[in-house]
């Protein structure tokens, strides 16, 4: 089934997918700009969201965005007293505009950042509504009144908070280690207090430093990599050591952040750490076969990690 559509063509045509009638009454935004200077979406002169959009021959996937979808060139149609065309089709599913007849918004949504998106709408409260009619410029509002009288709780959700069931489920813990040159770390302070920082961080240590004197002092973590450690190990935030786990091996996920390439030597740690275990310090990791390199991206290379310009030599 199509996902999305953007299409405004004759009435012949687009009667074969969906009712033409219905896109030019729910799916048509504003319009606005030059057209219509006065429409609700217009600020500083502009649409808000960025109507009409441009004719476009193919789909385009954008990384941290709104796909730019296809809109092919058609002919304008009449739509009340405005000649519009696709660049002011609101990106629609068809199943769903035929099914409530009524203005549905669907987009393409891949990132994994819309899980976060997501996630707020599960634990932001019941729905609610709450009418009242007071005096003219009577001030009496009780919020937590209006929370109880208002909110609007569906029977099977009722159920499941009755049970005191759960909410959410974790199945693992995400822990986030450290990426940094030698004496890089970052440094949080407050204005005034930079001097009191730097001494607070040449004191401590952070995960990847502390891993370092882990495989000093441990020789059973030298088989496991800086990704793993979390599985076997727990970082102790008030001392800064890696302390083994009293369990075992637990459901513990170590996530190294991304890097750009354009950090380079970073970058370049970053895919080292990935790879090797049992390192004691950084000059370590940039050690190959009894070789000191000068950079870890010529320790990527002596580790034959990267092949060619596509790996960003």
């Amino acid at each position: 089934m199509t996902l999305t559509s953007l299409r405004v063509q004759n009435f012949q045509i687009l009667a074969l997918i969906l009712d033409f009638q219905i896109v030019t009454k729910c799916m048509v935004h504003g319009p606005c700009g030059t057209i219509n200077i006065n429409s609700p979406c217009m600020r500083d002169g502009q649409c808000c969201k960025s109507f009409p959009k441009q004719f476009k021959d193919d789909t385009e996937e954008i990384v941290n965005g709104y796909p730019i979808y296809r809109r092919r060139a058609t002919e304008p149609v009449q739509v009340g007293k405005y000649s519009i065309d696709n660049r002011w089709v609101v990106p629609y599913n068809p199943w769903l505009l035929k099914k409530f007849n009524a203005h549905i918004n669907v987009e393409v949504c891949a990132s994994v950042k819309s899980v976060k998106y997501l996630y707020k709408y599960v634990y932001k409260g019941h729905d609610a509504a709450s009418v009242k009619i007071q005096k003219e410029g009577a001030l009496d509002h009780d919020e937590i009144l209006s929370f109880v009288e208002g909110r609007n709780v569906s029977a099977p959700e009722a159920m499941w908070r009755l049970n005191e069931f759960n909410l959410s489920h974790k199945s693992h813990t995400v822990v986030r280690l450290a990426v940094h040159l030698p004496q890089q770390q970052p440094i949080v302070y407050q204005d005034g207090q930079e001097a009191q920082a730097i001494e607070r961080a040449a004191l401590r240590k952070t995960t990847l430093t502390s891993w370092f004197e882990l495989n000093k002092n441990d020789p059973s973590a030298h088989n496991i990599s800086y990704s793993d450690i979390p599985q076997y190990y727990m970082f102790d935030k008030s001392t800064t050591n890696w302390k083994k786990r009293q369990r075992g091996e637990q459901n513990v996920i170590g996530r190294l952040p991304v890097v750009s390439i354009l950090d380079t030597e970073r970058y370049y740690l970053r895919m080292l750490l990935l790879r090797k275990s049992g390192a004691i310090s950084f000059d370590d990791i940039l050690t190959v076969n009894g070789l000191r390199c000068i950079t870890f991206q010529q320790a990527c290379q002596e580790y034959v990690l990267l092949r060619g310009d596509q790996q960003w030599l």
